[in-house]
């Protein structure tokens, strides 16, 4: 069984990698360069290339300044990159969909919105009806709005997505665990096994286990287990829930007898 949130770590697809390296930019229609602005705009099937990542969308913006070296002379330095309609970005095996794309190189943080935004890989899917984030100096990626993490296996729905990295000496990006949130209603993981409800979980791909906290309800054909929280084993797909008996949570469940044929 895949991991489930194995693909999550390909939200570090939308970091559009354009450090040290020169920018390639071309267009249908037209490359305008703003000289006074700074900046170059490329519109009518725009592409934006580097480093073997593709960035396509209807309008492409970059914006660069002049930077003053220790010799005397001067570089052009890209600043940000916008991408505006039809945004697609390849890159990482993972291609993302949106309406809007931002990378700014000072915060390294980058931006996708759609209706909704989207990235996928052979692993699954991930949309956001409000934005996906990704910030490379916090090693954080965050998805809001209305989020569905879907692989063969497991769907996933929240409100809101936070992924940790960690990242090795030599660069390699890890996903640390991922943090789920249902802020406007409860967060709800369906398997073929049960679907289970909570008001926030957490997934830890050390363990490969999801807990979900918090009025929590376990759902498999006509039965109905409740608890404080539960742990869904992600490799044998089985859920078990647990109280806090410290707070004088119980469990408690409601189970029907199916009627033979």
């Amino acid at each position: 069984m895949k991991k489930l949130f194995l693909f999550l770590v390909m939200v570090t697809c939308i970091a559009f990698p354009l450090r040290a390296q020169t920018i390639n930019i071309d267009a249908d229609k037209q490359v305008e360069w703003h000289r006074n602005e700074q900046k170059i705009i490329a519109s009518g099937n725009a592409v934006a290339t580097k480093n073997g990542s593709t960035l396509h969308g209807s309008t492409i913006t970059a914006f660069y300044e002049k930077v003053q070296l220790e010799d005397g002379t001067q570089k052009t330095q890209l600043q940000k990159i916008l991408s505006d309609g039809n945004v697609k970005l390849e890159m990482n095996k993972s291609t993302a969909f949106g309406e809007h794309f931002s990378y700014d190189l000072p915060t390294l943080q980058a931006k996708l919105t759609g209706n909704p935004a989207k990235i996928e890989n052979d692993t699954g899917t991930l949309t956001a009806t409000q934005s996906i984030t990704y910030d490379a100096k916090a090693l954080k990626s965050v998805a809001l709005g209305e989020v569905i993490a879907r692989n063969p296996d497991y769907t996933i729905y929240a409100n809101k997505m936070v992924s940790y990295f960690d990242e090795d000496k030599k660069g390699q990006k890890t996903l640390n665990h991922v943090d789920i949130f249902g802020e406007k209603n409860p967060i709800k993981i369906v398997n073929k096994q049960a679907v289970v409800t909570g008001t926030r979980g957490t997934y830890f791909p050390s363990e490969n286990k999801l807990k979900i906290y918090d009025n929590v309800v376990i759902t498999q054909d006509e039965n109905i287990l409740k608890g404080d929280y539960a742990e869904t084993d992600l490799k044998t797909g089985i859920s078990r829930l647990l109280s806090t008996q410290q707070k004088g949570g119980r469990v408690s469940g409601v189970f029907h007898s199916k009627k033979k044929q």
